[in-house]
Formats: C-alpha cells, sequence, structure tokens
C-alpha cells in the first residue's frame, strides 16, 4: 500500500452500490483513459502536526475525525492507511493523483494548504452538502446558467477540493458545487495539474 504525499488526491472507488452507481452515471467514454470511469470518492492528503493525513468530506466514515474525535457527517481527518484499508478490504482500490513536476507545491503552498484544510473547514465543523452531491452528477442541470450556487457552509467530498484547488490557484475559478468526483479529476488531468502515480514507478 503506497502512503500518499501532502497535496496528492485519491481517488476511491467502493465496491458497494452505491459507490458503483456513482461511478457509472459519471462514467465518460470522452474522458483520460484511467477515468472513464471515474471515482466514487475523492479526498486529499495534507500535513497536521508532522504526519500526512487523509481529509475528506462524506456521510460514510466508521473512525472517528482526529480533530473532531467523534464520527462525522462532513470534513473530517483520519490516518491514511485506515481509509485506505477501508476500500482495500472490501474489494474496492484507492488511485493517488499527484501534481505534475511544473504544479507541485511550494512549502508556502503546503503550509496554506494545511491551514485551509484543518483549520478553515475541520476546524469549523461544516456539514455533508448531500442536496449539491447530487446535482453535481446530472448532466442536463450542469448546463443551467442557474446551477445550484455553492454553500462553502456545507461540503460534498469533491466540492470541497475544487474549493481549495482553486484558492491555491491549481484551477480557474468558478462554482465548485459543480464538480463530482470524476469531473474532477478529468479536469485536473486534462489541464496537465495533476498526474496518475504509478506505484511500479517509484
Amino acid at each position: 500500500m503506497t502512503s500518499p504525499q501532502p497535496g496528492d488526491i485519491l481517488a476511491c472507488y467502493g465496491s458497494d452500490l452505491a459507490s458503483r452507481f456513482i461511478s457509472g452515471v459519471t462514467a465518460s467514454a470522452f474522458a483520460p483513459r484511467r477515468l472513464k470511469i471515474g471515482p466514487s470518492h475523492v479526498a486529499i492528503a495534507c500535513l497536521w502536526n508532522g504526519s500526512t493525513v487523509w481529509v475528506e468530506s462524506t456521510t460514510m466514515c466508521r473512525h472517528p475525525c482526529l480533530i473532531q474525535q467523534d464520527i462525522v457527517c462532513g470534513p473530517q481527518v483520519h490516518r491514511p492507511e485506515d481509509r485506505m484499508d477501508d476500500y482495500l478490504s472490501t474489494n474496492g482500490r484507492v488511485d493517488i493523483y499527484r501534481p505534475t513536476r511544473i504544479h507541485q507545491f511550494t512549502d508556502e503552498e503546503q503550509e496554506l494548504l494545511s491551514r485551509l484544510l484543518i483549520k478553515d473547514v475541520v476546524g469549523h465543523p461544516r456539514t455533508y452538502d448531500l442536496p449539491a452531491a447530487l446535482l453535481s452528477g446530472t448532466r442536463l442541470l450542469q448546463l443551467l446558467q442557474n446551477f445550484r450556487a455553492a454553500d462553502l457552509e456545507s461540503l460534498f467530498c469533491s466540492e470541497l477540493i475544487a474549493t481549495v484547488m482553486m484558492r491555491l490557484n491549481r484551477m480557474s475559478h468558478q462554482n465548485p458545487a459543480r464538480f463530482h468526483p470524476a469531473r474532477l479529476l478529468r479536469t485536473l488531468v486534462s489541464c496537465g495539474t495533476y498526474q496518475y502515480f504509478d506505484p511500479r514507478t517509484k
């Protein structure tokens, strides 16, 4: 099991029906090869107290948040090995996407990433944005100009990461609520900002 580095995005493919449904309805024949079938969930790694942690927004984690010390629905922090094992032990998988060389984070950006995720998001508890998560996967509603505005007081998984990527200028600024997990990674990969990390190339 490869350990993520700060700034990595974790693409999670669950084996349960809900996860397979999300991956299925957001599939695209025109996507980059490994992302034609997209992930059902995404998380991001950052530094906290000298260790790399897994930050996500979800309603489906059985582990207590390391910061809030409770099982929560919404943004939360976990040990990467615990969350990766949750997927691998149930026949799922976790792919790692890493910033390309030209887009690697500076030390200052790493500090900002940690502050945004740990202090500004998880440190001010927010709820999980279920309505936006459901709408983000719809193809026709994505075409509407008056698509539901982002509400950063409640965040779903890819909305959280899109918000942070925009703040760090790794994505163009737009409505982060439009990004389901697959669309987020397809955008970052297509723009050359992130790439799949093959553990065999270590």
